[in-house]
């Protein structure tokens, strides 16, 4: 495998898997499963640990996941979800999802952009989650250095009607994993 060095070039750079994790980003540009466990977030409720191999039921394939956690007021998992790469190299994605809401498997999923992306760059995939959908993203903000932290702008489309069915900010950070998230109301009409 060839790898290069981890340079912002211009407005482009390459988004290490470690940025999501929170784990000690290396200076190439090889999207690898290192080692993760991390608790994160303002009220120290998340965590992420992996990579841990998992199936989905149904299926006979084994992947490599994140687990990622979160905790209620009173200590209980409230949210647990799993990730990995996805769309070619380009995403991590759910492929797990269990909440109050219910439980769900998701294809394709993408929700951290990962490898070389541009600011301003936007990107759709589609995913496949309680039906057919489109996941796009928007980098907001990269940093000037290989390790700053990354903003970007996710959007959940239903593909059968359009309606936008989420709209949220991200921001993630070296050693820190996601830091900050702003959730937009969607309306309903």
């Amino acid at each position: 495998m060839l790898t290069f060095p981890n340079l912002s070039i211009g407005n482009e750079r390459f988004i290490p898997l470690e940025l999501f994790t929170g784990g000690e980003i290396r200076d190439d540009t090889e999207i690898k499963f290192t080692s993760a466990d991390k608790i994160f977030g303002e009220k120290r409720r998340k965590k992420i640990v992996g990579p841990i191999d998992w199936r989905a039921p149904g299926s006979k394939e084994i992947i490599k996941v994140y687990k990622r956690t979160q905790k209620n007021r009173e200590g209980r998992v409230k949210k647990t979800q799993l990730f990995t790469v996805t769309n070619d190299g380009q995403c991590m994605g759910r492929v797990y999802d269990q909440r109050r809401s219910g439980t769900k498997y998701i294809k394709n999923g993408c929700k951290f952009p990962l490898g070389f992306w541009k600011k301003g760059e936007t990107r759709s995939f589609s995913v496949t989650d309680r039906g057919a959908r489109t996941v796009e993203l928007k980098i907001l903000s990269l940093g000037k250095k290989p390790k700053d932290c990354v903003k970007f702008n996710w959007k959940l489309f239903d593909d059968a009607t359009g309606k936008k069915l989420g709209d949220n900010d991200y921001k993630f950070c070296k050693g820190r994993a996601m830091t900050n998230l702003k959730i937009r109301k969607i309306k309903s009409n």
